[in-house]
């Protein structure tokens, strides 16, 4: 239900969008090379990496610790799993980007930057599944690292920081830290496999969105203020 939701709010936005301030061409011609110049954004992944690795020596004494027993209550442990699992974090991210849509009229930038960010964070999340091929904790199979769930959880908090700030993006993180948390109380992940996603899932959509906001600054037209000039003209006056 909430895959056929995000599919049909996809389709409606974009049949009902406006010109936008970067239209597609321009977004690659000159968003793109901003997105991979955003330093900041290679410093946060560095470092999730960093932490990671500093982490993985604290994997099993966190996992006996977390396996002694259930600390999640069932109903947030459902909220954990489900959020990812169930899709619900794509579908509250994109009701983000119409809300951003509807405050600017212009649905077609929000939507590009929600679709480009999860696609990157999900692919750049399943390319080091796929190649470190590190077993779950609970032996289920090879693709714990980084956590799938930890980084979209996280790519959703921070696309919704971007758009909106703390009123929302602070619930949205602490919604991601109970889905990271939960991964690691249900035996999913290793403690290094979360943080790892959660750097994945904050630097990715950062990286998109200041990249755009860099690219629209240096594109915009610039602005000559007017210059009033004041010709005194003086007639002579017959008596």
């Amino acid at each position: 239900m909430m895959k056929k939701f995000i599919l049909f709010l996809i389709a409606f936005t974009f049949a009902t969008a406006q010109s936008t301030q970067l239209n597609n061409a321009d977004y690659f011609r000159t968003v793109l090379p901003e997105i991979a110049r955003t330093w900041e954004g290679y410093v946060m992944l560095a470092s999730g990496a960093a932490a990671a690795g500093m982490a993985s020596f604290a994997d099993k004494p966190v996992r006996v610790w977390m396996t002694q027993r259930q600390y999640l209550p069932p109903v947030l442990d459902k909220i954990g799993d489900h959020y990812v699992h169930q899709y619900w974090c794509f579908g509250i991210s994109a009701l983000g980007a119409l809300g951003k849509g509807l405050q600017t009229g212009n649905y077609l930038e929000p939507f590009r930057y929600w679709t480009l960010s999860n696609v990157t964070t999900v692919g750049l999340t399943y390319i080091l599944k796929y190649s470190i091929h590190r077993e779950r904790p609970n032996g289920r199979n090879r693709y714990s690292f980084p956590s799938g769930h930890s980084s979209a959880a996280f790519a959703t908090a921070t696309m919704l920081q971007m758009w909106y700030g703390g009123s929302v993006g602070i619930p949205a993180y602490a919604l991601a830290a109970l889905t990271a948390f939960q991964r690691m109380d249900d035996n999913q992940h290793w403690f290094s496999d979360v943080i790892m996603g959660t750097a994945i899932g904050i630097a990715v959509p950062y990286m998109f969105y200041r990249g755009e906001e860099k690219a629209k600054l240096q594109n915009a037209p610039l602005f000559i203020p007017p210059i009033a000039v004041s010709i005194p003209l003086h007639f002579p006056v017959k008596k």
